[in-house]
């Protein structure tokens, strides 16, 4: 969209229903839209403010924000709220403690100077900051005139659009979207029926084809005649990412969140531009589930999925699932002892509509995944992290290569970073050697069962790198790899994940003593040739129980010393060392 050229005057704008210049507020949640629809109320003549705050990558068309309103939003909440506590506080949320509008009845006299300075300019003003959203009963009273265009959209949608944001607090905490979506939706929901003479209610993603009866709607509840603009023509479809590619999570999202949707559905309700005509959502279905209840033979397929403190993720995992639609499959959860109320409370949730979930006293990642494998009914295994999705097509396309080759263990593809980063993440061909070097293959790679079964499951003496030791243990038994050379799931970038607390010197160094210890075998095929046949000269003459001899012990620790502690902080040509960093796994374990 052409935003309004901040030299032109804006086209006259008058309010009908009062005798004087009135002011407009354009009211709803951070995410939801609102930049979209101050950009068309400027288009239409509003004066939004003489200094606006820049736009940014994360919105480059501009946020459409009056600059001073914002900062006394920012400046008054960080007051309000302590220091250093969890949650947002610059959005007036933590879980204890939620900004309201009687607090800032202190902060009246500058409020009330920051309005009188707007109206000297004697034209219709008006001004967004989506935090004004849950403090409107505090600027009711200042504003001359007052009207408001309240804008919503759907909580799965704004959650989604504030992890695509990257802003570190949300990716560390995605969970904290909903109560956020709840405050901001809740207070703006009470404060439209009180004054819904005033109100202006749109659904944003009803904007796309609704465009033409903004016009005539601001003229018929809020009194506003603004001279016609061609609103369709300036419009970009990719500003609003399409509701239809998030139908699954959402669908489970209501079933999750269900406080959520009831203010959502009263909004559809009261709306003047609605997404969709009034109806009642239908029941959650899972075509998964169902296809598991009508069946009376075991599943060709178990998805297995472990969760620790981190269940509010699962939502979107076991979407990417129902995406998929896969046939003949069972889908099973483990709880590995989780103490967060609201991962219990999701779990419970969706236990409610049909899902198995296991439950187990904290055990670690190995010991997780091995419980599931054992109550998995399938031949073919496929682990999910979490906080990780799958992609569409690559359920389909793991099981024809694996049933076109009974000689083939374990399929795997490339994945598509989101969250910290949205690189996309291109794998080798698998090579045993390269694998002893750095692991490239992600725990989600769909592999037959007697592979686990043969190497004895993932190694419950590891707290981190257990794929990698279960891939490089299947290569030495002997079971080949096939890579599919696409995106096939997509992996979660965030701190505070176990490959974070694993993937240090320290950590590597664990692994590294404890894969010499049980692959000694394996290990010296990283030696140059002359060296490995010193190593396997002397380890023939040793007790082969012990391990390796001394000496060859001592070559294997000094060149691994120089192998594993070698600077990485650069990539290599191709970006291999990069790429294999976020490999092992995002998920929250201790």
């Amino acid at each position: 969209m052409s935003d309004p050229s901040p030299g032109s005057p804006p086209p006259a704008l008058s309010v009908q229903s009062v005798p004087t210049p009135g002011s407009i507020v354009i009211a709803g949640m951070h995410r939801s839209g609102t930049s979209l629809t101050a950009s068309l109320l400027a288009r239409l003549g509003v004066v939004l403010g003489d200094r606006l705050v820049p736009q940014d990558r994360a919105n480059p068309r501009g946020y459409f924000e009056d600059l001073d309103i914002v900062r006394f939003h920012q400046r008054v909440f960080a007051r309000l709220l302590p220091e250093k506590t969890k949650g947002h506080a610059d959005w007036g949320w933590t879980p204890d403690a939620q900004v309201t509008a009687g607090q800032l009845a202190k902060w009246q006299p500058e409020a009330q100077a920051l309005v009188q300075a707007r109206m000297r300019s004697g034209t219709l003003w008006g001004f967004k900051d989506p935090r004004a959203t849950i403090v409107l009963d505090f600027w009711q009273p200042l504003l001359p005139n007052p009207v408001y265009v309240a804008v919503y959209r759907s909580p799965t949608l704004v959650a989604d659009s504030m992890q695509r944001l990257a802003a570190p607090v949300f990716l560390r905490h995605p969970e904290y979207a909903w109560p956020i979506w709840q405050l901001y939706n809740q207070r703006l929901l009470d404060f439209i029926r009180r004054h819904r003479e005033r109100c202006l209610v749109l659904n944003v993603d009803a904007l796309p084809h609704q465009l033409n009866r903004i016009p005539q709607l601001l003229h018929d509840r809020l009194g506003l005649t603004v001279t016609p603009s061609d609103l369709p023509g300036l419009f970009d479809p990719g500003l609003l990412r399409p509701k239809s590619r998030l139908w699954h999570r959402e669908q489970l999202s209501r079933v999750v969140y269900d406080e959520c949707y009831s203010v959502y559905d009263q909004l559809e309700e009261l709306a003047d531009l609605p997404d969709k005509p009034a109806s009642h959502p239908e029941p959650y279905h899972s075509s998964v589930l169902a296809a598991t209840a009508r069946s009376s033979v075991s599943p060709e397929l178990s998805i297995v999925i472990p969760t620790f403190n981190d269940a509010p993720l699962l939502v979107e995992a076991l979407a990417s699932v129902e995406q998929c639609q896969p046939c003949d499959c069972e889908v099973l959860v483990l709880d590995d002892g989780s103490s967060d109320p609201e991962s219990l409370r999701v779990l419970e949730r969706l236990e409610s509509v049909g899902y198995k979930v296991l439950r187990q006293p904290n055990a670690g990642l190995s010991a997780a995944r091995n419980a599931l494998i054992r109550h998995a009914r399938g031949r073919l295994i496929l682990p999910v992290d979490s906080d990780n999705r799958l992609l569409p097509g690559y359920i389909e396309q793991s099981r024809q290569a694996l049933a076109a080759d009974p000689g083939l263990g374990i399929v795997y593809g490339d994945r598509q970073l989101f969250g910290a980063s949205s690189e996309l993440i291109r794998v080798p061909e698998f090579d045993l050697a390269r694998m002893i070097d750095q692991n490239f293959i992600d725990a989600c790679a769909m592999f037959r069962r007697e592979v686990w079964e043969d190497v004895g499951g993932y190694d419950e003496g590891l707290r981190g790198f257990e794929d990698w030791e279960l891939w490089l243990h299947a290569g030495q038994r002997g079971w080949r790899f096939a890579h599919l050379p696409e995106a096939r799931f997509e992996y979660r970038v965030r701190s505070g994940s176990l490959l974070s607390h694993c993937n240090t010197r320290w950590g590597r160094w664990r692994f590294r003593r404890h894969l010499l210890r049980k692959h000694p075998d394996l290990l010296t095929r990283l030696l140059p040739q002359p060296l490995r046949r010193f190593v396997s000269d002397r380890s023939q003459s040793a007790d082969r129980a012990a391990g390796p001899s001394w000496p060859a012990r001592l070559l294997l620790n000094a060149h691994w010393l120089w192998h594993w502690f070698r600077p990485r902080l650069s990539a290599p040509p191709n970006g291999e060392s990069r790429q294999i960093a976020t490999t092992e796994t995002s998920s929250p374990y201790p």
